[in-house]
C-alpha cells in the first residue's frame, strides 16, 4: 500500500484565535522535492515519524504557532494542503544527511504550486544501475561522490561510515526495514559494484524484491538514500 505523505494544515495550527468551526478546510496544494544539483535526495520513511519528519512549515505573522510538520516520502518528495499565504520552510537541524547551513525559503501560496528545497549532502550516490541475470544474480553499480567536501576537514573518503545495499519485500526500504544488508567492500568515493543472489534463503521465499543504496557518514545519522527504491524481482 503506498503510504500517504499528504498534511493537512489546519486552521488551528496556522490562525490565532480561530476558535470557529466553521473554517473551509485548506485548499491549495503545495508539492516539492528536496533536491541536490537538481536531482532528488533519497531518505528514510520508515521507523518514528520523526525520521522522515526533516522540514518544517511556518507561517510569519502568526507567532506563537506550532510550526507545520512535512513529512518526506523516501523518494524527497512532500506534500502539504495549506491556506492562502506567506510561509516559511525550513530543515530541521540534524534531521537530514546533508550540512545544516540555515537554509529557509520563503514563498506566498495563492494556488496549487511546486517547489524544490535545495541541500548539501555530505556524500551522494550517483549514476546507479540494478541490473539482474539470468541465474538471479543482482548486480547494483554506483558512484559515491562528495556533496560538501568543501566543508569537511581532512581526507573526505575517511568519513564514510557505511556504504550498503538494502532489499525487502516491499517499496518500503532503509536500514530500519529491509530483508538483507549487503555493505561495500570498500569505503571509498568513486566507481563500485554491489553483488547478491536473489536466491538467496532469506529473499528467495518473496514473490516481489526492491532493492536501494545507502551512504552513511561518520557522526551524522540520517544516511543518504538514492530516490525511492527499485523493483529487481
Amino acid at each position: 500500500m503506498k503510504r500517504s505523505v499528504s498534511i493537512i494544515a489546519f486552521c488551528s495550527l496556522l490562525l490565532t484565535g480561530c476558535a470557529y468551526d466553521n473554517y473551509e478546510a485548506p485548499q491549495n496544494l503545495l508539492t516539492g522535492r528536496i533536491v541536490y544539483d537538481d536531482e532528488p535526495v533519497g531518505l528514510k520513511q520508515t521507523g518514528t515519524g520523526q525520521d522522515y519528519n526533516v522540514l518544517e512549515l511556518y507561517q510569519p505573522g502568526f507567532e506563537g504557532t506550532a510550526p507545520i510538520p512535512v513529512y518526506v516520502d523516501q523518494d524527497g518528495t512532500f506534500s502539504a494542503k495549506l491556506f492562502k499565504g506567506s510561509y516559511r520552510l525550513v530543515a530541521k537541524n540534524g534531521s537530514g544527511p546533508w550540512v545544516d547551513i540555515g537554509t529557509e525559503l520563503y514563498f506566498d501560496v495563492r494556488g496549487d504550486m511546486s517547489i524544490d528545497f535545495p541541500v548539501t549532502p555530505y556524500y551522494v550516490i550517483r549514476d546507479e544501475e540494478f541490473s539482474v541475470d539470468e541465474e538471479d544474480m543482482l548486480t547494483v553499480t554506483f558512484s559515491i561522490e562528495r556533496g560538501a567536501f568543501t566543508l569537511i576537514n581532512g581526507k573526505p573518503d575517511a568519513l564514510i561510515e557505511s556504504i550498503s545495499l538494502y532489499i525487502n519485500n516491499t517499496r518500503f526500504v532503509d536500514d530500519v526495514t529491509y530483508r538483507k544488508k549487503i555493505d561495500a567492500a570498500s569505503l571509498t568515493i568513486g566507481e563500485q559494484s554491489i553483488t547478491v543472489s536473489l536466491k538467496d534463503a532469506e529473499l528467495l521465499k518473496y514473490p516481489a524484491l526492491y532493492a536501494r543504496l545507502a551512504v552513511g557518514t561518520q557522526g551524522i545519522s540520517p544516511k543518504l538514500y538514492t530516490a525511492g527504491s527499485v523493483r529487481v524481482k
